[in-house]
């Protein structure tokens, strides 16, 4: 085949396929709800299934009989992602207050004090809707962040993300966030839309920049997407018999193999990573796997994954319609391990007899 049409086949192959099998929940656990994967620590199923209470799934049927939806059960929050690299967890989060807003109930405080979830500060802003509004996060009766906006005759707020002081505003806030209070209010303006609906949410701000939609939308849906950090608590690096930054290769570790486990000696708590150039779940005992993929012209993928070494022929893979998988010859692949972006495979002229292991 021509190498244009060859390296298109990769192309869509590799971003189907996301990879080969790469397990990332607990033996004889649900990996998945609906389409959304839920790694250990977090788990759908028996108490062995998650590590602890803050990190049980729920897949919910009775939303959508044919789209199971997750839930983090302690919270009730609809589960939209999970990120092990980031250690983070996106959830659809309720509108946080409601000011002159008619049948809108006022959900003006969240906690989640003493567990392992805190709103991300890198990810997640504080976001106001409304005209004449002073908004405020306070925790323990002090003001630890705020933003006003302003109205002019018929404003309507920015779209496309934009929101800087015309009838919606943002600010950041402290990192490690986990219970605070907001408070809306007024302030003296002429303008006629002074008494009008105003609302406040926490927001992935990714997702804010990108949607394409008036903010106004979110006080009809009551829920926006946003960002959690989380952490596994009470364990450090340490105790387990490793540095706060180290890589494991025992059985000892709280993390996996090969991995890197990071501790906050403060709290204590602890997350645990795969290092550049392995691929899959630091928190399972199997950890990471190192793995290097080589693309031929004459048609053959070569995966080396700790020196098991293997080649397909690109004409006998075959994709698979349900997302991410693809059928390999003799078998299924689940496929929850990533390949990296096509420019960084090294596409070499060679035949198939030719085959050397991958270093």
């Amino acid at each position: 085949m021509s190498t244009v049409r060859w390296l298109l086949q990769i192309s869509l192959l590799l971003w189907l396929s996301r990879g080969l099998a790469a397990t990332q929940g607990k033996s004889g656990c649900l990996e998945t709800c609906g389409d959304v994967d839920i790694p250990y620590p977090f788990g759908i199923g028996s108490a062995g299934c998650y590590f602890d209470e803050w990190f049980e799934v729920t897949c919910n049927n009775s939303i959508h009989p044919h789209i199971p939806k997750p839930f983090l059960k302690i919270l009730n929050l609809e589960v939209l992602n999970v990120s092990l690299n980031r250690s983070t967890i996106r959830v659809n989060n309720p509108v946080l207050g409601y000011m002159n807003c008619s049948g809108k109930p006022s959900n003006d405080a969240q906690s989640w004090e003493g567990g392992p979830f805190s709103f991300s500060d890198t990810y997640t802003r504080f976001t106001a809707v409304g005209c004449s509004t002073l908004a405020y996060i306070t925790q323990n009766d002090s003001v630890i962040g705020g933003c006003m906006s302003y109205c002019k005759q018929g404003t309507t707020a920015a779209k496309n993300g934009s929101c800087y002081g015309l009838k919606c505003c943002q600010t950041q806030f402290p990192p490690g966030l986990q219970y605070f209070t907001t408070m809306l209010g007024d302030f003296p303006s002429n303008s006629d839309d002074q008494d009008e609906c105003k609302y406040a949410f926490m927001v992935d701000q990714e997702w804010f920049i990108s949607m394409e939609q008036d903010p106004d939308k979110v006080k009809d849906v009551g829920h926006a997407p946003a960002v959690l950090d989380w952490r596994i608590y009470n364990a450090t690096c340490k105790s387990v018999g490793w540095n706060n930054t180290s890589t494991s290769n025992t059985s000892t570790s709280f993390c996996g193999a090969n991995a890197i486990c990071s501790a906050d000696t403060q709290t204590p708590s602890l997350t645990c990573r795969c290092p550049r150039g392995y691929e899959g779940n630091p928190y399972l005992t199997e950890g990471c796997e190192g793995t290097n993929y080589k693309l031929y012209e004459n048609g053959t993928v070569c995966i080396n994954r700790n020196a098991n070494f293997s080649c397909y022929p690109v004409d006998k893979l075959i994709v698979d319609p349900r997302p991410r998988r693809m059928v390999l010859p003799g078998m299924l692949v689940s496929s929850f391990f990533f390949f990296p972006p096509l420019p960084q495979l090294q596409i070499r002229k060679k035949t198939i007899s030719n085959f050397r292991t991958i270093s």
